[in-house]
């Protein structure tokens, strides 16, 4: 049975034990945790560490309000006011989007408990998944000028088409990454990144014709995306 990369044991127990790990994505960690001890004693770690902290907490349901003040802080006021140009400029893309952030939230606190106080800690961490909370794809910036995207689930073979990646930043015009392969990690690397991924919110993913997108823009349905979480030293 395939198996899971060890980099992934520690971010992936930590959502399911937290339960931000669902739906289908939730079921195949269970059954790779079923036949791999190691990924299992992971799990009895993260329990171990959270299930504690999580009992002297009492749950508490967020006021409305609270999702609309993130909502006018991400999403500036002039851009609420034009008209919608799809799920790319519409509220219910970052109600999607916010979705992911406190799956993203867990895996930059595994990867900080994995490394405290070294320069591997990533500058950025993003996971990017789809509207049914599934994880799809990891995108990390280790180092000046280079992301690492790694894919958690492939997709389906596509001939006709290319993912591209893109930063979003808070007024919500995307800014192309990329393609990036459908079925493998890879690197993203350019000279200008830095000044790409200035005031990004959240990357995501869109499905476009080969090569990337003829327009510069997004053209094609968001397939997954997710905020983008920074460490002090990015």
């Amino acid at each position: 049975m395939r198996r899971l990369v060890p980099a992934l044991h520690h971010p992936l127990a930590a959502g399911y034990v937290l339960g931000t790990l669902r739906g289908r994505a939730r079921a195949r960690f269970e059954a790779f945790a079923q036949d791999d001890r190691a990924l299992a004693a992971v799990v009895v770690q993260w329990e171990d560490f959270l299930t504690p902290l999580a009992d002297r907490v009492p749950p508490v349901e967020p006021p409305a309000r609270v999702w609309r003040a993130i909502a006018a802080r991400l999403v500036p006021h002039n851009a609420r006011e034009e008209p919608a140009r799809g799920l790319w400029s519409s509220l219910s893309f970052w109600r999607f989007l916010g979705s992911g952030m406190a799956v993203a939230a867990t895996v930059l606190l595994a990867l900080v408990l994995l490394r405290p106080g070294t320069p591997l800690a990533p500058e950025l961490v993003a996971v990017l998944s789809t509207p049914d909370k599934e994880v799809k794809m990891v995108v990390e910036k280790m180092h000046e000028g280079a992301l690492f995207v790694h894919l958690v689930k492939p997709w389906a073979s596509m001939d006709a088409a290319d993912l591209e990646l893109w930063v979003i930043p808070a007024d919500g015009k995307p800014r192309s990454l990329g393609v990036v392969p459908y079925d493998r990690d890879s690197n993203v690397r350019r000279v200008n990144l830095d000044a790409t991924l200035e005031g990004g919110v959240a990357f995501a993913i869109s499905q476009e014709p080969r090569g990337g997108s003829p327009t510069g823009g997004p053209t094609g349905p968001v397939l997954c995306s997710g905020a983008i979480t920074r460490t002090k030293r990015a």
